[in-house]
């Protein structure tokens, strides 16, 4: 592969949850979690069938554990 083929998305600082696509950008809402790149909403955690990889820390927002998690 050559670097003419490679694409960079930068997301800048929107934060939406990739289940439910809700915008948490301005949120306060804390909790979230991870499971691979997928990071989800601290709603839609709760409909997990599965442990996830990572969680938020426990006074931590959705919006600052995604950003922790985009500088990993």
């Amino acid at each position: 592969m050559t670097d003419e083929n490679v694409i960079v998305v930068d997301c800048g600082d929107e934060v939406l949850c990739d289940f439910c696509n809700d915008s948490y950008t301005d949120s306060e809402e804390v909790g979230g979690c991870a499971i691979g790149t997928w990071a989800i909403c601290p709603k839609c955690k709760g409909k997990l069938t599965e442990e996830p990889d990572q969680s938020a820390g426990e006074n931590e927002t959705f919006r600052d554990f995604v950003y922790r998690l985009r500088r990993q």
